[in-house]
């Protein structure tokens, strides 16, 4: 990887990702700025807790820019995966247990659950927090 350490010393570049489980994940566009320059970093990101941390821990001259939302069939409803410009991510606590529960929407108005997400059709009505709100 001589090529990524001249980029960023902490660098890594993957040329194939392999997700055998079929769970939603993300495709983040983070924006550096620094001195006269500003470029684009994109992130896969594979859990909520993740984007959360990266949201809280904006340095100065880092931002999200835009959040895209990978869906599996299951959780589409749809024949195939989709990508969707995310608008916002909801906490959905849970009354037992230790599983998270998160409800996302996405810019055109739908609302997303993880069907593989055990008892969250009980707690629909209880969201608690959000978590990621971006306007677009």
């Amino acid at each position: 990887m001589i090529f990524s350490s001249q980029l960023e010393p902490d660098l890594q570049l993957w040329s194939c990702v392999e997700q055998i489980i079929p769970l939603p994940w993300f495709y983040v566009t983070v924006l550096k700025c620094g001195g006269d320059s500003t470029s684009r970093h994109m992130l896969m990101v594979s859990d909520v807790q993740t984007l959360e941390d990266l949201s809280l821990s904006k340095s100065a001259g880092t931002a999200i820019e835009s959040i895209l939302l990978a869906t599996p069939p299951a959780m589409n409803g749809k024949e195939r995966w989709l990508m969707e410009q995310l608008t916002e991510i909801a906490y959905v606590p849970k009354s037992k247990g230790t599983v998270r529960h998160y409800q996302f929407k996405v810019k055109e108005g739908t609302v997303y659950n993880n069907s593989c997400d055990p008892g969250l059709e009980v707690e629909q009505g209880n969201l608690s927090r959000v978590v990621i709100s971006l306007c677009s």
